[in-house]
């Protein structure tokens, strides 16, 4: 447990959380038939 001036000087880490579904953050471009990183409206 950090003491309260080491949470003054560094502060906590936030946790990255990791997506439960990838796939449906990607987006399909059908003109040019690649996978884009955006997703589809």
């Amino acid at each position: 447990m950090p003491t309260f001036n080491q949470l003054v000087r560094k502060g906590r880490d936030t946790k990255v959380t990791k997506s439960t579904a990838p796939a449906l953050q990607k987006g399909l471009n059908t003109l040019k038939r690649k996978q884009t990183d955006v997703s589809s409206p």
